[in-house]
């Protein structure tokens, strides 16, 4: 038996519980365990989350939410093409704004991650299909959840998503309401 396939039944045998990556590394006695955890999420549709998606889990901890396992299309993303997308979009979250370092509102303490998302999940993997969403919108969306109501920092990210040309007008229209 593979190590793939060890660390499939293993995460199987303990849905719903915390596993370590020291409990992973004993069992497949390999140091690639962390791809084999990828593609078993990716290419398989396993349900696994770590300390990226989850606060409450610290680094080293996975947990399989359940068997039923996700949808999964082969839409992968090639180094070239991410890095295309993301410059395209100016490094800013196509749905709230915001950018990488930007300090992560649910979680404090971390910082904003952009991920490159298909637009249409059945969808090809061309540039017209790819946007640029932050990991809390990316979280939100596979998770349908409601945006938070604009705030300040909020409304700021929505302004840097606009044309350059679009900001000055914003700025020049402020001066106005704002000078005495």
């Amino acid at each position: 038996m593979g190590s793939k396939d060890k660390i499939r039944k293993f995460f199987e045998a303990h849905v719903g519980e915390i596993v370590t990556t020291a409990e992973i590394r004993e069992l497949t006695q390999v140091s690639e365990y962390a791809r084999r955890i990828r593609e078993l999420r990716d290419d398989e549709g396993m349900q696994i989350i770590s300390h990226n998606d989850r606060a409450d889990l610290k680094p080293g901890e996975y947990l399989l939410l359940r068997l039923e396992r996700s949808p999964r299309f082969s839409h992968k993303i090639d180094k070239v093409q991410r890095a295309r997308i993301l410059e395209r979009n100016g490094l800013t979250c196509a749905m709230c704004g915001a950018t990488v370092g930007d300090p992560d509102p649910y979680m404090p303490g971390r910082k904003i991650r952009l991920h490159v998302d298909h637009i249409n999940p059945d969808g090809p993997t061309i540039d017209e299909n790819l946007r640029v969403l932050c990991n809390n919108c990316n979280e939100g969306r596979s998770n349908l959840a409601v945006p938070p109501a604009p705030n300040t920092l909020g409304i700021l990210r929505q302004i840097r998503k606009l044309p350059r040309g679009e900001q000055a007008r914003i700025l020049e229209e402020l001066r106005k309401k704002l000078e005495p």
